[in-house]
């Protein structure tokens, strides 16, 4: 990618020379860096070192963006660098914008294969901390929701907002399976419902304007089961006339406290509608179609694919690729058509979770996906010659000619392809950003 700006604003700088205050670009995937976004400040001196242990020599900087303390002196080229990042007056060393950032020198391989596997571990850690910070805000609004509203309405909001951002400072970002995930089975489900709503909302057009409402209607969905007696919070799905009855209550209790918070209308609709279904067969209210808000309908969706993937304890769990088949086969005429349709452009055939066989015979587990191209997403491939710790992701979008060919319960694997993919029991989402990752291993 090319700046839209003139050509005295791109900087090449020697990673080597990089200060605080640059404003640097990197044209990588978001797999090949640990940074959230891949357009940023420089404002930490760690996020140098970083770079520098990705391998890059040289960075893409623009000059217009960062602090002009940064550029007080700008040697000719072949200046050489400095050797660490200082706060001397020597100026970062430059080359003309049609330079391309090049990688060590020293087994080039190696080094690419060793930044990767960084990248991939930094990443993963980077949205499994998000979540766990997510996790332990929403316990917090739990307990202050009852005694202080208002004050559980503010962190809700807070954490709505967090997630909105988190998600829409990137244009192409993403959904990325845990492999864990903190909290409490009640918190797990709250994050994911959340971020599978705001994603799902985006991709099916609704107004940017409701995505905080539709976060924290997600967030909150649920939050009147803490008002219910304890014999209702832990029903058994087979207990059909109790679960009724736990969804009535659970709601009725969830919108008085939705109210008490001052939660906007957006937000309190997807609390007393998201039991509801397109064919008059939901509660509370029996409501139909378009009597139900979309917001709602979003929720409801995604609050069905979340309880099939992790049910309540006791229950069997299925694969995401279960869940969602089971939503396409037995709930069509219950959930929104539009809806239920981006879902599963968003999730893809084989939704993130999924353990596959490949067209070759090797099985792997769906770790992303882009709605582009539904049939390829990326994967973890078991391979006995590779240690798991050192796995690549394969992106399959880059190979024509391998394929996925069936979906695979986990307890059909063989045990040291089990050990090795690790698929959870329990399945959690994130947001991974910068689009799809640009480097990918052979197959």
């Amino acid at each position: 990618m090319i700046f839209d700006r003139a050509d005295d604003n791109i900087l090449l700088i020697d990673t080597e020379s990089l200060r605080l205050g640059m404003f640097v670009h990197l044209e990588l995937g978001w797999l090949d860096h640990p940074f959230s976004r891949s357009r940023f400040r420089l404002d930490h001196t760690d996020q140098i070192g970083t770079l520098r242990q990705l391998g890059l020599k040289q960075v893409k900087v623009r000059r217009d963006l960062s602090d002009p303390a940064a550029f007080a002196v700008v040697p000719p080229a072949a200046a050489a660098p400095e050797p660490v990042v200082t706060p001397a007056d020597t100026a970062p060393t430059v080359t003309p914008e049609s330079t391309r950032p090049a990688v060590a020198t020293q087994d080039p391989e190696r080094a690419r294969r060793r930044a990767l596997l960084s990248a991939q571990r930094l990443s993963l850690q980077r949205c499994e901390r998000a979540h766990a910070v997510a996790s332990s805000a929403w316990l917090g609004v739990t307990r202050e929701v009852v005694r202080d509203p208002a004050t559980a309405h503010e962190t809700a909001q807070a954490l709505a907002g967090e997630l909105v951002e988190d998600m829409m400072h990137d244009e192409h970002t993403t959904l990325r399976v845990l492999g864990e995930a903190a909290g409490t089975a009640a918190s797990q489900h709250a994050i994911n419902v959340a971020v599978l709503a705001l994603m799902l909302a985006r991709f099916i057009g609704l107004p940017e304007a409701q995505l905080n409402s539709v976060a924290l209607g997600a967030l909150m969905h649920d939050i009147g089961k803490h008002l219910l007696p304890e014999h209702l919070r832990n029903v058994s799905p087979d207990q059909t006339t109790m679960v009724l009855r736990e969804r009535r209550e659970h709601v009725a209790q969830g919108v008085r406290l939705g109210m008490a918070m001052g939660m906007d209308p957006v937000a309190l609709r997807i609390l007393a509608q998201h039991h509801e279904l397109q064919d008059g067969s939901g509660l509370p209210q029996g409501l139909k179609g378009d009597e139900i808000a979309l917001p709602a309908r979003v929720v409801a969706l995604v609050d069905q694919y979340d309880r099939l993937c992790n049910p309540r304890q006791g229950s069997i769990g299925r694969t995401p690729h279960e869940a969602q088949a089971l939503l396409f086969a037995q709930m069509r005429g219950k959930l929104d058509h539009s809806v239920l349709a981006g879902f599963v452009k968003l999730m893809g055939v084989y939704p993130p979770g999924s353990v596959v066989e490949l067209s070759d015979g090797r099985h792997a587990l769906v770790t992303g996906v882009q709605p582009a191209h539904p049939l390829k997403p990326s994967v973890v491939v078991h391979d006995p010659k590779v240690d798991r710790d050192v796995a690549l992701l394969l992106h399959l979008k880059d190979h024509a000619t391998l394929s996925i060919r069936r979906s695979l319960h986990p307890q059909h694997l063989p045990r040291a392809t089990l050990d090795y993919l690790s698929p959870r029991d329990r399945v959690h989402y994130y947001f991974a950003h910068g689009g799809e990752a640009a480097a990918a291993i052979a197959a």
